[in-house]
């Protein structure tokens, strides 16, 4: 499946450091009103209640919605958030940006370039709330057998030097009535990313706190034992 899902395409054209700009430089950044919103455009510093605080993302919490934290094993790092509710799935990565904006543009129009090469790949440019979103099918084989296809609803909103790139699964990619409470998550989603100078399309690392770090070890630990076991018993 591709989606460009983890592919950090590094643009060939040389961009200025952010440090060595001029600071009358204004970040450029599309009109949120609804959200999702920078730390800056928030009164409230205290996400200890009603949000996961992930550092860099700030995703809040909803009733009868699962989230779960996207995880590279070789370098143990989380490079995303989802939400799950019913069989719908929102999967929200940040990354760096230029103060320019526009990235979302290049990286939809890299992923769509990509995608609509792959063996019988249907990919499609429509209009969404957030501006053109790009909507992906793949072909794919359904667990009793049976011909199908995975579908995947993607969309970018550029902030203040941060992107947001919003992936939607299941019902949610194809009916905008069964996604009503993944785009609340999304609209209340902050973004805090930081002063440090970073290259555009870095993505941002999230920082889980303490106790659920605590709870992906132990499922880690418990992943390492079943896999033992399995083994023993061959």
């Amino acid at each position: 499946m591709l989606f460009g899902r983890n592919r950090h395409v590094q643009a060939e054209t040389v961009v200025l450091p952010e440090h060595l700009r001029e600071d009358e430089e204004a970040p450029v950044a599309d009109s949120r009103p609804d959200g999702p919103f920078d730390i800056s455009e928030v009164e409230t510093r205290d996400f200890s209640k009603g949000y996961m605080d992930l550092g860099a993302i700030k995703v809040p919490l909803r009733k009868n919605v699962s989230y779960r934290l996207e995880q590279e094993q070789a370098k143990q790092k989380v490079f995303a958030v989802s939400a799950v509710h019913e069989k719908s799935t929102l999967q929200i990565q940040a990354f760096a940006a230029p103060r320019s904006g526009g990235q979302w543009d290049e990286i939809r129009q890299e992923m769509f370039d990509q995608n609509k090469t792959a063996k019988g790949a249907k990919v499609t440019l429509e209009d969404g709330e957030f501006g053109q979103e790009l909507l992906i099918r793949i072909p794919a084989k359904l667990p009793d057998g049976r011909k199908g296809e995975r579908v995947a609803r993607f969309l970018g909103i550029d902030g203040p030097r941060w992107m947001i790139r919003a992936m939607f699964m299941g019902k949610a990619a194809l009916n905008k009535s069964d996604a009503a409470l993944l785009y609340d998550i999304l609209k209340n989603t902050v973004i805090e990313r930081g002063d440090r100078p970073l290259p555009a399309r870095q993505m941002l690392e999230l920082t889980p706190p303490e106790n659920v770090l605590a709870a992906m070890r132990e499922a880690a630990a418990r992943r390492r034992q079943q896999a033992k076991q399995a083994d023993a018993k061959q």
